[in-house]
């Protein structure tokens, strides 16, 4: 899979001004940012995802690889495969939220979607014993095959 801009798209819309005013702040739009099976919904093809949700309208917006999609929720969820439940899957931001966490981070996100930190020291255990199994059966049975017969426990 091509990496897409949709981090830095969709934060740079999110934070626009029109005549120096916040395009979105105090309103009910979130800047969303969740993990998605972005090859078709059993492929075990994960990724995160940013995109602009309207919360009063259920709809979507997504300004990745200069192009705009605009799609209801349900319709669209569906179809990536949108995970909200589960530890470290989904993340809704509002306008100042996402001022801080880029100032915090120094990037555009992905800020809390645990399987885009591999830095980070939890990132091993939350893969191997969360992520893999419930979101990856068939991938995650293949790596505990491949360890039984190197001998790996």
């Amino acid at each position: 899979m091509a990496l897409g801009n949709c981090y830095e798209a969709n934060f740079n819309e999110f934070t626009s001004r029109i005549n120096n005013i916040p395009k979105y702040n105090h309103t009910n739009k979130v800047l969303v940012h969740a993990m998605r099976e972005w090859a078709g919904k059993g492929s075990e093809m994960w990724g995160g995802h940013a995109f602009i949700l309207d919360k009063d309208t259920n709809w979507v917006d997504d300004y990745s690889n200069n192009k705009h999609l605009s799609v209801a929720k349900d319709e669209i969820f569906e179809k990536w495969n949108i995970q909200t439940e589960g530890k470290f899957m989904y993340f809704e931001y509002d306008y100042v939220q996402a001022i801080d966490k880029a100032i915090e981070t120094g990037n555009y996100g992905s800020w809390d979607i645990l399987f885009e930190q591999w830095q980070n020291e939890n990132h091993v255990e939350y893969m191997k014993d969360y992520f893999m199994p419930k979101f990856q059966p068939k991938i995650h049975t293949m790596y505990e095959e491949y360890d039984k017969k190197k001998g790996v426990v």
